[in-house]
């Protein structure tokens, strides 16, 4: 069987590193698309591997150099790019991750080339079709022929969905395992002390959500409730928050600060060592339920129901009183959970077997 995979963008990157792994070690072809340009990777002293924010992984066979812009630019863009791609390549299946805009591209297309589609992360729902990547996911769901579910209520919604049984698999959260086969080589790294912060003395977590950022007035309320937390709060900046502040006029107070981005590795040390985190990204929900820190997620509503079920994670409003309410209970809180299940380092082993006995056509 010969795969395309699609990664679109940083998370999903980093989130099927364990799986490119397992595919080579179980000799399954699986080439790469990827969003962005060559220049994002760095060499390594293997050519055919290059490594991304920290991350070595088998080097992308495409790299579409997909820009980013609103949500149309980037389908339409990303559409016809893999359009021609799957065209020329006619693989066997095509292996769609997460709910990016260019995800629902390679999907769409797939389906119009009658290409099997098996879909990393299948049956997620936050229940808000006002939240861009939901309609990506429900889209994305309609002409999957395989669903590869990361928890047990992402199997429910697909059902619920009308979904054959028969075509879900639980896999569990290929993150999950990033995050535990990352976890070794993290364990000395101590990169709160290069901000000068104590280790549980600090806040730290990422935003990025348009929900948040493309709204002045929760925008400005979520940092108002950062500079009141009575913690110093650290913001690597992956995806533009200080963009948001800038366009906004917003000035950030307290002991807010906004830092360059860092590598995947050393973020998942801040995460590790925060008092809590702070945060409208899905992945780091996901991270934050691993590494045993407590989170707080800034969303009217989050399609990783699975970490506040286990006792990771709690949501809040975007409002000063709220975050700092929910950031003090988290605090406050147990720093240990049962992990949501299927969450380990046997993911890409299950999607493997799973993959091997091939991918049906959608009928």
């Amino acid at each position: 069987m010969r795969i395309i995979l699609l990664a679109g963008a940083r998370p999903n990157l980093i989130k099927v590193a364990p799986l490119l792994s397992a595919f080579e070690r179980a000799g399954i072809t699986a080439d790469v698309a990827f969003t962005g340009a060559r220049e994002w990777g760095s060499s390594t002293e293997d050519p055919t591997r290059l490594s991304f924010w920290g991350v070595t992984i088998q080097a992308p066979r495409w790299f579409l150099d997909i820009a980013e812009g609103t949500s149309a630019f980037e389908t339409g863009t990303a559409l016809v790019a893999v359009e021609k791609l799957l065209a020329a390549e006619r693989p066997d299946a095509v292996l769609a991750v997460g709910d990016h805009n260019a995800t629902l591209a390679f999907a769409i297309a797939a389906a119009k080339q009658r290409i099997p589609i098996a879909h990393l992360e299948a049956g997620l729902r936050c229940g808000d079709l006002g939240v861009p990547e939901e309609v990506n996911r429900v889209l994305i769901s309609r002409v999957t022929a395989l669903h590869l579910a990361c928890d047990e209520a992402s199997m429910a919604h697909l059902m619920g969905e009308g979904v054959d049984p028969d075509r879900i698999v639980l896999v569990g959260s290929v993150l999950a395992e990033s995050v535990i086969r990352n976890g070794e080589s993290v364990r000395d790294l101590n990169v709160a002390a290069r901000y000068g912060l104590e280790r549980g003395g600090y806040v730290t977590g990422s935003l990025h959500c348009a929900e948040n950022l493309e709204d002045p007035t929760r925008c400005q309320a979520i940092f108002d409730g950062l500079a009141a937390l009575g913690l110093p709060f650290l913001l690597p900046d992956a995806h533009g928050a200080s963009g948001a502040l800038e366009t906004f006029g917003i000035r950030v107070g307290g002991s807010v600060r906004i830092v360059e981005a860092v590598p995947y590795p050393e973020m998942l040390a801040l995460l590790r060592d925060a008092a809590v985190i702070v945060t409208d990204s899905g992945g780091v929900q996901e991270e934050a339920c691993m590494l045993g820190t407590p989170c707080v997620t800034v969303r009217r509503c989050t399609e990783r129901a699975a970490t506040i079920v286990v006792g990771a994670n709690r949501l809040a409003d975007a409002s000063s009183d709220a975050i700092v309410s929910a950031a003090r209970d988290a605090i406050e809180g147990p720093r240990k959970w049962l992990t949501p299940k299927r969450w380990d380092k046997a993911v890409s082993q299950r999607v493997v077997r799973t993959l091997r006995r091939g991918v049906p056509p959608l009928e």
